[in-house]
C-alpha cells in the first residue's frame, strides 16, 4: 500500500500523527505502532519508504501537534465544554500530579507512557511552562520517541521472528495502551467504590 501510494503515503502518515498528538479527539489513532510498522516497512529491500524522510516527517508532525495541544492548555477556557470533561478525567489529574513533580522528564519520555502522554502538552500550557523551554524539552522528547520507535523498526523489522509475527505485534501495538487505560479506569473506579 505504502509503494502505490508513493510520495503521498509521507503526507498521509504526516497528517496521522500530527491529529494524534495534536487533538485529544484523535488520541485513538496508534501512534508508536505506526512509527514502529512504516519503519519496519522501511527496512525491507523491496519498500519504496526512506527511514530518514520517515523520522524528520515523524519528527516535524509530533513536535507540530503538541505545540499545537500547548497553545490549547495556554487559552484554555475552564467555560468550555470540552475544557471542562479534560480537566474532570482522570487522566488529566494524575497527568498533572505527575508533571508536577516530573516536569521535564515528562516532556521528554511521556509519550512512552499510554495516556499520561496525551495531557502533558496541554498542562505544560496551563501551567504557564515557559515557551522556550518547552520547546526545547518538546522536541528533545519527540527526538527520544520517534528516534526509539523508528530505530527499533528499522533494525529489528527484517528478523525472523519480527517478519513471522508481523501482525500479531502490530496489533498488540495498537491495542495494549488503550486496553491498559481502560483498565487502569476501572481499577481507579473500584478503588473509589
Amino acid at each position: 500500500m505504502a509503494d502505490s501510494l508513493n510520495s503521498w503515503i509521507y503526507f498521509i502518515l504526516f497528517i496521522w500523527i500530527f491529529l494524534e498528538t495534536a487533538f485529544i479527539f484523535f488520541s485513538f489513532l496508534p501512534g508508536q505502532s505506526v512509527l514502529f510498522l512504516t519503519s519496519t516497512v522501511a527496512a525491507s529491500e523491496t519498500s519504496h519508504l526512506n527511514i530518514i524522510a520517515l523520522f524528520l516527517i515523524f519528527v516535524s508532525s509530533a513536535t507540530l501537534g503538541a505545540m499545537v495541544k500547548y497553545y490549547y492548555g495556554l487559552t484554555m477556557d475552564s467555560r468550555n465544554h470540552i475544557a471542562k470533561k479534560i480537566n474532570n478525567s482522570d487522566q488529566m489529574s494524575q497527568t498533572e500530579d505527575f508533571f508536577d513533580q516530573h516536569a521535564d522528564n515528562s516532556l521528554l519520555f511521556a509519550r512512552f507512557i499510554p495516556f499520561i502522554g496525551l495531557f502533558v502538552p496541554i498542562i505544560a500550557g496551563t501551567s504557564q511552562m515557559n515557551w522556550r523551554r518547552f520547546n526545547l524539552l518538546n522536541f528533545a522528547g519527540v527526538l527520544i520517541w520517534v528516534g526509539t520507535c523508528c530505530f527499533i523498526g528499522y533494525y529489528f523489522g527484517n528478523t525472523p521472528f519480527i517478519k513471522k509475527y508481523f501482525t500479531i505485534i502490530f496489533t498488540l501495538l495498537a491495542i495494549v495502551p488503550t486496553l491498559s487505560g481502560v483498565l487502569f479506569r476501572y481499577y481507579r473506579q473500584r478503588q473509589a467504590a
